[in-house]
């Protein structure tokens, strides 16, 4: 045989013939290409398996549409695993992310197989890799994602159930359980762990029917639940999660973060889920009023742990046993450390946790939840400077047990008359009261009711006025603190978004500026923070000296320069402008957001914009982690609503944190609508 002669064959069109000399030839590879151009795909796959290019069989099978050839295909490849490999490549090249991963699973390459199914969304499959694999917290947490979008998802349930009941939480075991056992075809192989479930839970009645049903298959199994469930764990084991040193098989305590009337803080590591956790151990009171604070906390418990937002602390999860109370872990502490020097906070800082803890305030109020015990300890910081209220309900646990000497008189400070007296039932302007005091501390450093008679100052003293107290504070917050403090509920505002349009009148940018002035000259003890607010007109402080360099950022053709800011002690980016520049970065400072850059200052004389740097990481990936898609959302929906837009939205200007995602702002006048920024961001998270 010649190439000339099959050139020939093939321009007569018999692809037959000339596929026959080149098979008899020994050139399989090239016999595949001939069939594969007259759509013969299943005998091309044969023909390259078998040639020194076996890879380019799943070329074939892919050119061919036909599915069940396709995964014939890999598994044929399973003997081969370096052609796997370099079909997997191709297959990632040409977006068949699934494909990839099986082939890199026929590869034996499971941890990258497991990346690329969850990438896939296959996330059934990548769980039962890393099940396999051993790894049960991250298998168990695929699962649980995985019914999320796919509740009858039998077998996974299953999966899941058997991970969490080795990692010692029976009661969610159980739900996964259930709805495994509901598949008729996967009965028989629940019902044994469900048993089990229920056992550990004490549930002995229901136990007991689980039992009757397995009993009527399996007669030879003891009529005692627990006799049952001990036979059923000695045939076969828990997954191995190592949970003997685990609280409650999952937490593994860290260090103690403190101790109140309602219980104790830990610091945990949650094992299942691969984050550090507060765990509080709650304290209630015997008796019946102990058993109903219990009962009201635990359904509030069940509210909160329903409410996402960014200046809510975050609930996981109500554990009856204990009981406990497992959140978010908020390493920046409390405003009440940031109190505990008696000084007035910057007045912007100020305003920033008010208005925090009042758009906090605005989405509980809305389900129906009263704090009741807001004050410092409970309003925390996150790493990334963000403010977030904590502990709703657990003045329900102090109020069943405590007396004006036990463990109500730390709180007396913050409470609202009503509350004082008994009279009526605390509502929204309750809350509101307790901002006012807070706002009251922050802004002069001092308690406007110091006590010792707090009963009688609340009940019966005016607000006191900080105009009066300090000299760089207007009159207008004196009116709009003895409003928040009024005596009466009627006299407040009714609702956590009239007190923040309240807070948004007062003149807190020229606070800021004589704050600053007061401080220069020894007349303030300032603590000078950072504030995400709208950018005073002026830096807070003469530039020279201030900002210590680390490195240079282009974007575009404007050269910025990251810096340490020795008074604030945070890194800030320094952005070089023009008027157009300034007033275009004065726009964007109106939109606030804990997942949006921050505009800090504008110097008009310098032309410098001052911008915050958060902490993160740029990422390298074409496609950003899905879980942060909603920063972005919420981001875009704040610039949306004060009518801009970003027209940047890339990896470039994308900050990636354990905390948040953060958008950075453009540094240009945007190109475009929020619609294409919406569009732009949906393809950064991998969407169309």
């Amino acid at each position: 045989m010649s190439t000339p002669d099959v050139r020939a064959l093939l321009t007569r069109g018999e692809h037959d013939e000339a596929a026959r000399l080149l098979r008899e030839a020994g050139a399989l590879r090239e016999a595949a290409e001939v069939l594969a151009q007259v759509w013969r795909h299943p005998e091309a796959v044969e023909l390259s398996l078998a040639s020194e290019r076996p890879e380019d069989a799943y070329k074939h099978a892919m050119a061919s549409g036909d599915a069940r050839l396709v995964e014939r295909t890999i598994d044929a490849l399973a003997s081969k695993p370096d052609a796997a490999r370099r079909a997997a490549d191709l297959a990632e090249v040409r977006g068949r992310i699934s494909d990839a991963a099986s082939l890199r699973r026929a590869a034996g390459d499971l941890a990258e197989a497991a990346t690329l199914y969850e990438r896939a969304g296959e996330l059934a499959l990548a769980a039962r890799i890393h099940e396999h694999a051993n790894d049960l917290r991250k298998a168990g947490m695929l699962y649980e994602r995985r019914l999320v979008e796919a509740p009858d998802d039998a077998a996974s349930a299953l999966a899941l159930g058997r991970i969490l009941l080795g990692f010692g939480r029976p009661e969610h075991a159980v739900r996964a359980l259930q709805r495994a056992a509901k598949n008729p075809e996967l009965e028989r192989d629940a019902l044994p762990w469900l048993l089990r479930a229920l056992v550990a839970l004490g549930l002995s009645d229901a136990a007991g029917e689980i039992l009757d049903r397995l009993r009527a298959s399996a007669p030879d199994l003891p009529i005692d639940p627990l006799a049952a469930a001990k036979l059923l764990t000695e045939r076969e084991a828990l997954p191995q999660t190592e949970v003997s040193e685990l609280l409650l098989g999952r937490y593994r305590v860290l260090r103690a973060l403190g101790a109140g009337g309602s219980g104790r803080v830990l610091a945990a590591e949650d094992a299942f889920a691969a984050r550090e956790v507060a765990v509080k151990v709650l304290s209630t009171g015997g008796g019946v009023q102990g058993r109903d604070a219990l009962s009201r906390f635990a359904r509030e418990a069940q509210i909160a742990a329903a409410i996402e937002h960014p200046n809510v602390v975050r609930v996981f999860e109500y554990v009856g046993e204990g009981p406990l109370l497992v959140m978010e872990l908020m390493k920046g502490g409390t405003l009440e450390d940031r109190l505990e020097k008696a000084e007035p906070l910057s007045p912007l800082v100020a305003q920033h946790v008010a208005r925090s803890v009042l758009r906090a305030l605005e989405v509980v109020h809305r389900r129906g939840v009263i704090h009741r015990d807001l004050k410092p300890a409970n309003v925390f910081f996150g790493s990334a400077g963000e403010v977030k209220v904590g502990d709703f309900g657990v003045a329900h646990l102090v109020d069943a047990q405590a007396t004006l000497t036990g463990a109500m008189m730390g709180t007396l400070a913050f409470m609202a008359p009503e509350q004082i007296t008994g009279d009526g039932q605390p509502d929204a302007s309750t809350d509101l009261y307790a901002l006012g005091v807070m706002l009251f501390q922050m802004l002069t450093g001092a308690l406007p009711f110091p006590g010792p008679d707090f009963v009688a100052q609340h009940l019966g003293s005016p607000v006191p006025s900080v105009s009066e107290r300090t000299s760089w504070l207007d009159p207008a917050f004196d009116r709009a603190l003895t409003t928040l403090m009024a005596k009466t509920k009627e006299e407040r505002p009714r609702s956590a978004s009239d007190a923040l349009f309240l807070i948004d009148a007062l003149p807190f940018a020229a606070a800021e500026e004589a704050f600053v002035r007061a401080s220069e000259k020894g007349a303030a003890a300032p603590r000078l923070e950072r504030a995400s607010q709208t950018p005073r007109s002026q830096p807070p402080a003469s530039s020279e000296g201030r900002y210590v360099p680390r490195e240079i950022l282009v974007r575009g053709e404007v050269e910025s320069q990251i810096a340490d800011d020795t008074i604030l002690g945070r890194r800030v980016l320094l952005v070089p402008g023009d008027d157009v520049a300034i007033a275009h970065h004065r726009a964007l400072a109106k939109a606030v957001s804990p997942f949006l850059q921050t505009v800090l200052a504008i110097d008009e004389d310098t032309k410098q914009i001052v911008l915050d740097w958060p902490s993160g990481t740029r990422s390298t990936r074409d496609v950003i982690d899905p879980s942060r898609m909603s920063d972005v959302a919420e981001a875009l929906d704040v610039l949306e609503a004060h009518g801009l837009s970003h027209g940047a939205i890339d990896r470039a200007h994308l900050v990636v944190s354990d905390a948040r995602a953060v958008l950075l702002l453009p540094i240009a006048k945007a190109e475009g609508s929020i619609d294409d920024d919406r569009r732009a961001a949906a393809r950064l998270f991998g969407g169309r």
